[in-house]
Formats: C-alpha cells, sequence, structure tokens
C-alpha cells in the first residue's frame, strides 16, 4: 500500500479533518491541529499530499502553531509533496510561501451558496462558468506565490482558488467538502451570523452547490499532480 494523503484538521471542533476524508477515494490520516498543543513532528515525506483544512480562526492572529504549520508547508514544497489548501488552509499556504502581506481582512463577510467563475484556466476538463459553492470567509488571499495561476474569482473575493505547478500548491477560499446536506446543516448552526450580516438564511438554504464539490475539487487536487 502507498503513502496516504494527509489532512490537517485546524478546526476548532475537530470535525473537518472527518468530513474531508470521506471524499477521498485513496487512503488518508487525519492530523489533528489545536491551539497550545504541540505541533506534530512529523516529516512530509510521510504522505503521497498533505490537505489543509478550514478554521474558524482568522489566518491573521498569530496563533500557538501558525508558524510550524507555516515551516510544514514550506518543507513540503521543498520536497515536492502536493499540498492543497482549504479557507484558513489556502491562506495558509499562501502566508507561508508569500508573506504575511499576501492575506488580509475581506471588507465583508462572504458566506452561503456564492457563485465562483472556474476559468480557462482551471486545468481540469468538464468545469468553467459561474457554480455555487459553499463559503463561509472573513479573510482572503490577496496575493499569491511567484508563477501561480488563478484559476477561480468572484466579485467578492478575486483569488477564489490558485494553482502553482512548481510548488505544487493549490488553494480554495470555497470549502468543497460541504454538500447541500452538510453544508445547510453547518449553516443552520450558525443562524446568528446570518442574522448579524442581514443575511436571509432561509434563502441560503433553499440554495445548494452547482456540482458535486467534493467529488470533483478533491479529485482534481490528486490528479493535477499526477497522484493516482
Amino acid at each position: 500500500m502507498g503513502k496516504p494523503v494527509a489532512v490537517f484538521d485546524y478546526s476548532v471542533d475537530g470535525l473537518s479533518g472527518e468530513l474531508i476524508s470521506s471524499w477521498l477515494e485513496v487512503p488518508s490520516v487525519t492530523v489533528r491541529i489545536a491551539e497550545d498543543e504541540p505541533f506534530p513532528s512529523i516529516s512530509p515525506t510521510s504522505f503521497r499530499a498533505v490537505i489543509h483544512s478550514g478554521s474558524s480562526l482568522s489566518i491573521l492572529d498569530e496563533t500557538s502553531f501558525v508558524e510550524d504549520a507555516m515551516a510544514f508547508v514550506r518543507r513540503s514544497a521543498e520536497v515536492g509533496v502536493p499540498q492543497m489548501g482549504i479557507c484558513y488552509g489556502h491562506q495558509l499556504l499562501a502566508r507561508a510561501a508569500v508573506g504575511f502581506d499576501a492575506v488580509a481582512k475581506c471588507s465583508n463577510i462572504e458566506i452561503g451558496w456564492r457563485d465562483v467563475d472556474f476559468l480557462p484556466e482551471w486545468p481540469i476538463d468538464g468545469l468553467s462558468g459561474k457554480l455555487a459553492v459553499w463559503q463561509s470567509h472573513c479573510d482572503c488571499v490577496i496575493r499569491t506565490p511567484a508563477g501561480s495561476v488563478i484559476t477561480a474569482t468572484n466579485s467578492h473575493t478575486e483569488i477564489q482558488a490558485f494553482l502553482n505547478r512548481d510548488m505544487k500548491l493549490f488553494g480554495t477560499q470555497f470549502h468543497p467538502e460541504f454538500d447541500r446536506v452538510r453544508g445547510n446543516d453547518c449553516f443552520a448552526k450558525d443562524a446568528d451570523l446570518f442574522k448579524k450580516n442581514n443575511i436571509n438564511l432561509e434563502e441560503v438554504l433553499v440554495s445548494g452547490p452547482g456540482f458535486h464539490t467534493g467529488e470533483v475539487v478533491f479529485d482534481h487536487f490528486l490528479k493535477t499532480f499526477r497522484q493516482e
């Protein structure tokens, strides 16, 4: 059996790793990353690829683990281990590769099933145009590593996805791990956030993803870097 994919789970509730792993058709292990706990002492070469999850934490905050997490990102890139980042993880990749000025606070929250424009630069056939995906973020990537290509965008956040073949990095601002049922369940539990931002939760809950994001996006990541 080959090396597993590592899913680094930065979520405060510790549920993201399991949700992401449920979409993977290759062996995987979840690595929990938590505030005030030692960052795992593991080698990137133990894995065929690494996926960095989202989090309700802000990439702009100096958490106890962020420096070690960025060092791990850089080590993985140096030895050629492909990495995917989702929301917080997407921002972590950019901050690790470019610096603190690669990330910023958004002017307003982006939450709900929001349209993203998948550009011709998206390297896998069969996905293009405006499609709805699961969003919940207040921070964003504003600079990518040299040589990166923006592969998805929208009017709220220019860099909704990027790809860097040299460093083997792939980031998505949106969360592909949520299908309609699990995505809406998560939104419903956060009703106060919608109310606070004057967003009609009921209108959000009648919507859903524009395609099978979990199947398509994780497969896209693995195949892009030939991790069959």
